[in-house]
């Protein structure tokens, strides 16, 4: 907990075996067919609405008690989004800070998982970080419209020399995840190598975070604990693949007037395809 807090990420933590977390990279590839065209951008948001086997990643007891060592028993999963960056790929995530344009509050009480199906290090497009830059609040986000970042609003801190100097590469391997807080500056380069970058970005927050954008409407999926206060709808957890009830609980998150399913083309301008979504 003290490490958190000073640096403001964690990591290495193990949630799966090297073999187990390779033996789903065939599944992610199924499911980014199946999911094709869902959204217009690089991104693959909240598919354990609709996919079993990710449902399971993200009710993982091992990364749930990491989580709840720093936010508390009670805990949503608010989104769950898989970037995947192919070899020799120029594929990026501008350098940000998670809780910008989420509205959730209070910052402290979110985290981020970031869990790697395949190995992410510096050569194949890992997570890079600023230790410690969780505690200078929030900072500037810009839009520079580049297809090749995968942030759904090509949003990006300007950094200057200094902090890339102290900026850390976030080496994990398969089955291998880190957790970092909502406001840690963090992003990644493109994929210089033969191997593909694979991982799933697990949004988690309290039961006592408030959504304060466009009249906090939103919703969320209850993995541990009990939800006494009421902030979010509770997403289903899915039956079975891509039944007619968990595509019916995807559209309805994607509805949302907030959070990843915003209506704001000002912050986000790569929509949810909602015809395309069945």
């Amino acid at each position: 907990m003290k490490k958190f807090q000073e640096s403001g990420i964690t990591f290495p933590g193990q949630a799966l075996s090297a073999s187990k977390a390779s033996s789903l990279v065939p599944e992610f590839y199924a499911l980014a067919r199946r999911m094709e065209g869902w959204t217009d951008g690089a991104q693959i948001l909240k598919s354990h609405l609709v996919s079993t086997w990710v449902c399971e990643l993200v009710n993982n007891d091992a990364i749930l008690d990491a989580v709840e060592n720093l936010i508390g028993p009670d805990i949503l999963c608010w989104a769950a989004t898989f970037f995947a960056k192919e070899p020799e790929t120029d594929s990026y995530v501008g350098w940000h800070q998670d809780i910008h344009y989420w509205g959730l509050e209070p910052a402290e009480q979110v985290a981020t998982v970031w869990l790697g199906l395949t190995d992410a290090h510096r050569d194949n497009g890992g997570m890079f970080c600023i230790p410690g830059s969780h505690q200078e609040g929030d900072k500037d986000h810009r839009q520079y419209p580049d297809s090749d970042n995968m942030l759904l609003g090509s949003q990006q801190v300007d950094i200057s020399a200094d902090d890339l100097a102290c900026s850390v590469s976030v080496d994990l391997q398969p089955g291998q995840f880190s957790t970092h807080h909502a406001r840690l500056l963090h992003g990644s380069y493109g994929n210089l190598s033969q191997r593909p970058r694979i991982g799933l970005s697990i949004n988690y927050i309290s039961t006592k975070v408030k959504q304060q954008t466009n009249g906090g409407s939103d919703s969320a999926m209850l993995v541990r604990g009990t939800d006494r206060f009421g902030n979010f709808a509770l997403e289903p957890r899915p039956e079975a693949d891509f039944d007619p009830a968990s595509i019916a609980a995807y559209k309805a998150a994607l509805l949302t007037p907030s959070g990843i399913g915003g209506t704001d083309e000002s912050i986000y301008n790569k929509r949810p395809n909602l015809d395309l979504i069945g």
